[in-house]
């Protein structure tokens, strides 16, 4: 299998890296999770990308799109310079993990006037699937959707909701059928954050950032917002976790934070004791470069093998993301046992290594061992869908 890039991706690629230094604001490069003051620039960024089209590379004209043929390695290269130059993915991420479920499964009054303004970056969303009693565990939701007329109406709460405070729609799944088996009761609802009855509190994580809880509160919903058929909702989550295992988990955003540890280690030096010169360390980090070489390469057999909207990479989507779980936790291990007592100092410190990063970067790997379905539940796909083996 051949996985040099084209000469036509070459381009893209290299026509990407350009824009984004010419066009990303410095104030946004970098930022891990993006705040109401900073959000208008990124939206503002974004939409520069989605004027030249490269929102829409993979959807048809008649909702915003270029109307080619699918291009999923242009996606790809996207995901990456993005990722690699330190630029915000949120608004591409939504649309490449939502975006295909909204055009196999929406209405047609969904896709104009929802799926083209997502293509066009004019809105933003927040996936609102976690619980307090459903976490992994999503045929468990709770959070209530009765009908009532032509409307919807939710209670319920949900939590971890990452971008809630600054999103203009809830990506929201909710129970509309309580007598049905559990996989089968679930819908997917596109909410309008600003509705009467919705509250956003925050949640401060371990690692400095926000994510929120969502409280619903007798939010009347129109019936035209429930997406594909209702109690499917399921189904349509897992697709999407699919393609979010892939897209919004990306492995360069494992990848790139230790090639930034690799670089320092190669001419840093502790308490007058060159970190290069310590065989132990030069093997650990020789052995941590090809489990990154391999995570890469999980993610481009997704991306090669979904070459069509019709394949969800299922399978493949599911080892990526049980390995960057593994290797999250992996690197964040070496880089701070590589630093000693240093590597436990925080941004604060002027004797920190690479700013303090690390041991901000050790508490997210916790995030990345248990989200997206979390390092065991992606085993069990693994091995069930992937190699046959029975259910346990």
């Amino acid at each position: 299998m051949n996985f040099q890039f084209s000469s036509e991706e070459q381009g893209f690629r290299f026509e990407m890296r350009q824009f984004v230094k010419d066009n990303l604001p410095t104030e946004i490069k970098g930022v891990t999770e993006m705040t109401s003051e900073l959000a208008p620039l990124e939206r503002a960024f974004c939409r520069k990308m989605a004027e030249k089209g490269w929102f829409g590379l993979a959807f048809p004209k008649e909702y915003g799109g270029r109307g080619e043929n699918p291009v999923p390695m242009n996606e790809y290269i996207m995901n990456a310079e993005l990722r690699m130059l330190k630029a915000p993915t949120s608004f591409f991420s939504w649309l490449t993990t939502i975006g295909p479920v909204i055009l196999r499964y929406g209405s047609e009054e969904i896709k104009k006037e929802i799926l083209t303004r997502m293509i066009s970056c004019d809105i933003r969303f927040a996936i609102c699937y976690t619980e307090p009693e459903a976490g992994n565990d999503l045929a468990n939701l709770q959070t209530r959707a009765i009908q009532d007329g032509d409307d919807y109406v939710l209670n319920g709460q949900k939590r971890f909701i990452t971008h809630a405070d600054i999103a203009d729609y809830l990506w929201a799944a909710v129970r509309t059928d309580p007598d049905l088996p559990k996989h089968k009761g679930v819908s997917i609802m596109i909410v309008d954050k600003n509705l009467p009855g919705i509250t956003i509190t925050p949640l401060k994580m371990a690692n400095g950032l926000r994510t929120n809880e969502v409280f619903f509160d007798d939010v009347r919903v129109p019936k035209k917002y429930l997406v594909g058929e209702r109690g499917r909702g399921f189904y349509y989550m897992m697709e999407a976790l699919d393609l979010e295992r892939f897209t919004i988990i990306d492995f360069h955003g494992t990848s790139s934070p230790f090639e930034e540890f690799l670089d320092w280690a190669r001419t840093a030096e502790l308490d007058g004791e060159r970190i290069k010169d310590d065989p132990i360390v030069r093997q650990r980090i020789a052995n941590m470069r090809l489990k990154m070489q391999a995570g890469k390469m999980l993610q481009l057999i997704a991306g090669a093998r979904a070459m069509t909207r019709e394949y969800v990479p299922n399978v493949e989507a599911a080892a990526i993301r049980h390995w960057e779980g593994i290797v999250s936790f992996e690197k964040a291990d070496l880089a701070i046992d590589t630093m000693r007592a240093y590597g436990l100092l925080l941004r604060d410190s002027d004797e920190a290594p690479l700013e303090g990063w690390w041991p901000a970067e050790y508490k997210w790997a916790g995030h990345a061992w248990g989200s997206g379905g979390g390092v065991d539940i992606n085993r069990k796909i693994i091995a069930q869908r992937g190699l046959g083996l029975p259910a346990w």
